[in-house]
């Protein structure tokens, strides 16, 4: 058994045979790094990795906005509206809108509405120690946002791996999260991971 896995047994009935202990490996964390402080640039680190997946730089005055590479491509995240109470994601080298993400309660909840289908729901899940989730709309937890850049994967085994572009939607994800708690004010100075 490795440290990442957890033993996990469960209690037999009197006279049934306890069933076998079975492993489930802990989900994958990741932490945004602070690359320059002067240009709000990051990169996103897996626990254990060697080289980082994606690269986010934010910017953009006096409407908040930031670019994501990952995976050899590059996305733009744009806040718009009123408020900036909406996000547009596009590929940087075509101008497709990949996604659009919609607060219902800026810094609390949203949901993302991706342009091929499907949706994903932002929620601030604690009150004092604020994490924040993206699940799917059945409720399905994928990430859990700490407000120090580091995220928690959960189900991404089953749900995003399989694709050969997978890694660079999960890093898409991982980015629109991080942008969120920073231009919501709900992220705080990240730890090295």
């Amino acid at each position: 058994m490795t440290t990442s896995e957890i033993l996990h047994t469960a209690v037999a009935e009197p006279g049934e045979r306890p069933p076998a202990p079975r492993l489930v490996p802990s989900p994958p964390v990741f932490a945004w790094k602070l690359l320059d402080p002067f240009n709000d640039r990051f990169e996103l680190w897996a626990a254990g990795g060697t080289k980082p997946i994606a690269r986010l730089t934010i910017g953009g005055q006096p409407v908040p906005s930031a670019t994501v590479e990952a995976s050899g491509r590059r996305f733009l995240l744009t806040s718009k509206g009123v408020g900036n109470r909406r996000v547009a994601i596009s590929d940087a080298a075509t101008d497709t809108a990949v996604a659009d993400f919609d607060w219902q309660r800026v810094g609390r909840t949203g949901t993302l509405r991706l342009v091929k289908g499907g949706q994903l729901h932002w929620c601030r899940t604690r009150r004092w120690r604020p994490t924040f989730t993206l699940a799917d709309r059945f409720g399905t937890l994928l990430l859990r946002f700490g407000p120090d850049g580091r995220a928690l994967g959960y189900g991404l085994d089953a749900q995003l791996q399989p694709p050969p572009g997978s890694r660079g939607d999960l890093a898409l994800l991982l980015a629109l999260g991080w942008f969120l708690l920073l231009s919501s004010g709900a992220a705080v100075s990240s730890r090295t991971p």
